[in-house]
């Protein structure tokens, strides 16, 4: 591919030339590059940073909690969860491992797979992202040592009703759909977007019946009156109308 299909950039120029020879950049407004210099920020390289730190961090986060709650050991297939949901998630992880690292390494041979978003589309996106990473983080610390990424009832688990759970069910996954639309948002890669989406909604069709019918069983009436009193993925309106009555009735009493 010639040098005015592909470019590299980067706003600092003293790593310029080292930058030019691991990150590519496609150049989406077709300018070519006069000189080894380049002033101010690249849009397509600030995005591309802003998505690696976004999911370093998560990564990080996730492998964290995993050894803490000793989740790491439990491996990747559950017999409660059955063979199905593993096999379904592995079809579409696969296109999004390749589809990030065609948008981080190789942007020039997945073209086909790029949308033009406006800006303040992209950048919604970035505060998207930022806000879900921090709702896992705060799933994550409510969980505590009871976090288990497969179908498992940790010893002594209680059932977690503090922070998002007060609300809503099961947040992580809710959390993990917004960062997808987030990551789509930021990367405009509409391949990511959508195989990441599809991953987080195998989870949420093919395992939550198990996951609720698992929980239901360990807790009893206790989580069938919370299943009651709280939406699955989202808050129930109910919920929220209730709340603002409360308060209302707080202030006259």
């Amino acid at each position: 591919m010639r040098r005015k299909d592909v470019e590299y950039k980067f706003w600092y120029e003293g790593t310029y030339d080292y930058l030019l020879k691991i990150i590519p950049i496609v150049n989406i407004t077709g300018s070519r590059l006069k000189s080894g210099r380049v002033s101010g920020i690249n849009t397509q390289l600030f995005f591309l940073l802003v998505f690696i730190i976004i999911f370093t961090l998560l990564s990080v986060m996730r492998l964290y909690f995993r050894i803490f709650t000793g989740d790491i050991r439990d491996g990747v297939f559950n017999q409660k969860e059955g063979l199905l949901p593993l096999v379904v998630r592995c079809i579409f992880g696969i296109p999004l491992f390749a589809a990030v690292v065609l948008y981080i390494r190789f942007p020039h041979l997945a073209s086909w797979s790029y949308v033009t978003l406006p800006l303040y589309l992209r950048t919604a996106g970035i505060i998207l992202g930022i806000l879900s990473l921090y709702s896992i983080y705060w799933v994550h610390r409510e969980l505590g040592k009871y976090f288990s990424s497969s179908l498992v009832i940790r010893k002594g688990h209680r059932l977690v009703r503090s922070g998002p759970y007060r609300l809503v069910r099961h947040p992580m996954y809710t959390s993990y759909l917004a960062l997808f639309i987030a990551a789509f948002l930021i990367t405009q890669n509409w391949l990511m977007g959508l195989s990441g989406m599809a991953v987080i909604a195998t989870l949420m069709t093919l395992r939550i019946g198990k996951e609720e019918a698992l929980l239901l069983e360990h807790f009893g009436a206790e989580y069938e009156h919370y299943r009651q009193t709280t939406g699955m993925f989202l808050p129930l309106t109910h919920q929220l109308v209730f709340r603002e009555e409360t308060k209302e009735e707080n202030l006259f009493p």
